[in-house]
């Protein structure tokens, strides 16, 4: 007899990836919000899509305390509402650069991080840029991290916002 597996076993198959648990925290908050907004953008015409049905879906999952939920929930509300905002202030800080030419990743950090620093008071401006540069880090590409940072860092000085 041989060992090789039957066509009926698709173990060989099955990805052996799972989802990493989001910390119960914050981080884990704006995680789950930039989630939503990646799923909102990639399903949706005018490049939202239906945020509150991925955030949704996503919470069910997430395992996140309900205060955490809250803030993921206000963060992509504030997005959202607050979108072309704050797409204006991030093509006015990048110089020659259209949101079209930007990785989208990259697009929806700044407008998360953005919409933190402007919309949300009891965060303070470092901590919203600090947390964008650590999930370009680990959600965008390998130089993004620099980009987000610069774009933000201009953002602020140019708004007057406390640092």
């Amino acid at each position: 007899m041989s060992d090789v597996r039957s066509l009926g076993d698709q173990s060989e198959w099955e990805p052996d990836w799972t989802e990493p648990e989001l910390p119960n925290s914050r981080h884990g908050a704006r995680c789950l919000a930039l989630q939503a907004l990646y799923w909102g953008a990639s399903s949706g015409a005018n490049g939202l899509g239906d945020v509150t049905a991925a955030l949704d879906s996503l919470d069910r999952r997430s395992g996140l305390e309900p205060e955490y939920r809250a803030f993921a929930a206000q963060l992509v509300g504030v997005v959202v509402d607050h979108a072309a905002e704050l797409s204006q202030l991030i093509e006015k800080a990048a110089h020659n650069w259209s949101l079209t030419r930007m990785a989208r990743m990259d697009v929806l950090i700044l407008r998360l991080a953005l919409a933190e620093i402007l919309h949300v008071a009891d965060v303070p401006t470092r901590v919203s840029i600090d947390e964008a540069v650590e999930l370009a880090k680990v959600y965008s590409g390998e130089s993004s991290y620099a980009f987000v940072n610069g774009i933000l860092d201009a953002v602020a000085s140019g708004l007057g916002v406390d640092m």
